[in-house]
């Protein structure tokens, strides 16, 4: 069994056999050597490199052996196959990739810029002015062939994604070297070190670089920080929003929002699909947003696994089910027209109209909601005392329509529905001297809702007065009268 023993390069712990540690420790001395003293910051640099290919191969969580040492030492090379010769560049081949390390989202501008030797600062001004130039005629393509209204913002998101998915993350020390077309060697690194020292003499203009550099990175970071501040705002907004009209509504209406589609004629066998999926696709654009902008506010490294991409990938899914789901569910009301109409007449001048809504059968333990103002009336009745057996009593919207040139009162009705020139299924309203009775309709789960809307436009002479007799007493007038659900 060989020896082993601990060592640190810059920082980083690695166990080690003896024979390899001796070669590593030559090969060290021999850099010391022959940079010298003046120049341990590039024996420095060199062996952090060591310490990123000795990562590279695995060596973090395994012993390094001998031949892992003679790999890092073929690649960088030795000093003494540099002395004589003349300074020659080396041709590496770029390639693109996404720098993870020094990008704020998914580093594809951070990556193009190396690619490029542009700042990601500059590549990320850019970027957004591209895709703004870009996106100015595919708007009018859009919207004058596909009918379809795009939105900048949109688009630029949709680019960054498309990028994000093909351009592959820099990951290893080869991969960061190909990004910026740097070879793995001494020599390149003693050759970087000596130009940023040469480059000591243009102070002035390095200064000012680096000033403008600065104060455009403060200012994205300022506006990312902003960005992201919004972003979570709206993510955490809209996920309470959702949770807020789930319960709320239930608590306010006494029936869940989730139960409504159970209550109507659709053109799917079960109603779980089309609820599952639109809950969501309204979801996961908020969990999107809100680990958006906190990525964005406290600039944390995405996962390996990239949750914002599984999130995205999630809700295109989903929201392509749920429209495919919603577009066959509604094809029974696609037709949606008038299909009868009527008119009744009162048979002479009438001072005070009343109006009556007289309670279904079965509804005598329902809950009420009403909205009556000066121009109209809307009523129904919510029988949910048994969850199983919820009912709705639904009374025909009865608009009041006042008129100088109407004389003797009149009462048209209509009913809204996809099935034209069908007749009522039952009367919807009822005249008898001066009284308007509206007759509601019942739904269930067993008799669902089909479509029909009835609709009484009372005609009356502006100085005729309408009051409500039933459920309670309520004039027409300038006062307006709603109430929630109660008993």
């Amino acid at each position: 069994m060989k020896e082993v023993v601990n060592v640190s390069l810059q920082g980083v712990s690695f166990v080690i056999e003896k024979d390899a540690l001796d070669l590593l420790e030559s090969y060290l001395d021999e850099l010391r050597n022959h940079y010298g003293e003046g120049e341990v910051e590039v024996v420095d640099d060199i062996e952090e490199r060591i310490a990123e290919l000795l990562i590279e191969r695995g060596c973090k969580e395994s012993v390094v052996q001998y031949h892992h040492v003679r790999e890092v030492i073929d690649i960088l090379g030795r000093p003494s196959q540099i002395d004589g010769e003349e300074e020659r560049e080396e041709k590496v081949s770029k390639r693109i990739y996404r720098d993870t390390e020094n990008g704020i989202v998914a580093g594809v501008c951070s990556g193009l810029g190396a690619y490029f030797n542009m700042d990601a600062v500059w590549v990320r001004v850019l970027f957004l002015a591209v895709s703004f130039l870009i996106t100015t005629p595919i708007f009018s393509i859009a919207r004058s062939v596909l009918r379809i209204d795009l939105g900048w913002v949109g688009f630029m998101l949709a680019a960054y994604c498309i990028l994000w998915i093909i351009i592959p993350a820099a990951k290893t020390v080869s991969q960061r070297c190909q990004m910026r077309g740097e070879a793995q060697n001494v020599d390149q690194i003693h050759r970087k070190f000596a130009q940023g020292a040469r480059n000591v003499g243009s102070e002035m203009w390095q200064t000012g670089t680096k000033v403008t550099g600065s104060f455009l990175s403060t200012l994205w970071r300022i506006i990312c920080f902003s960005v992201g501040v919004i972003l979570t705002v709206m993510g955490f907004g809209g996920i309470l929003a959702l949770g807020v009209l789930l319960v709320g509504f239930d608590a306010a209406m006494g029936i869940s929002l989730l139960q409504i589609p159970d209550f109507m004629v659709l053109d799917i066998g079960s109603t779980l699909w089309l609820k599952a999926f639109g809950i969501l696709t309204f979801l996961l654009p908020c969990v999107g947003m809100l680990y958006g902008g906190m990525q964005l506010c406290f600039r944390f490294k995405s996962p390996a696994w990239r949750p914002g991409m599984v999130l995205f990938l999630l809700w295109m899914v989903s929201a392509s089910i749920f429209i495919v789901c919603s577009v066959k569910a509604c094809s029974p009301y696609y037709n949606m027209g008038d299909g009868y109409k009527d008119k009744l007449s009162f048979g002479g001048e009438k001072d005070t109209i009343y109006v009556e809504c007289p309670m279904a059968p079965g509804m005598q333990q329902a809950k009420l909601n009403m909205e009556a103002s000066r121009w109209g009336l809307r009523m129904f009745y919510l029988n949910n005392s048994m969850r199983k057996q919820t009912s709705f009593a639904a009374y025909p919207r009865l608009l009041i329509r006042r008129s100088q040139d109407v004389t003797v009162p009149y009462v048209e009705t209509e009913i809204i529905s996809p099935y034209r020139g069908t007749p009522w299924a039952g009367e919807a309203v009822t005249l008898k001297d001066s009284l308007v009775t509206l007759v509601p309709d019942v739904y269930s789960k067993e008799k669902k809702f089909a479509g029909k809307i009835p609709v009484v436009r009372l005609y009356i002479p502006d100085s005729t007065t309408v009051i409500l007799k039933e459920p309670i007493n309520h004039t027409f007038g300038k006062r307006s009268y709603r109430c929630g659900i109660f008993n």
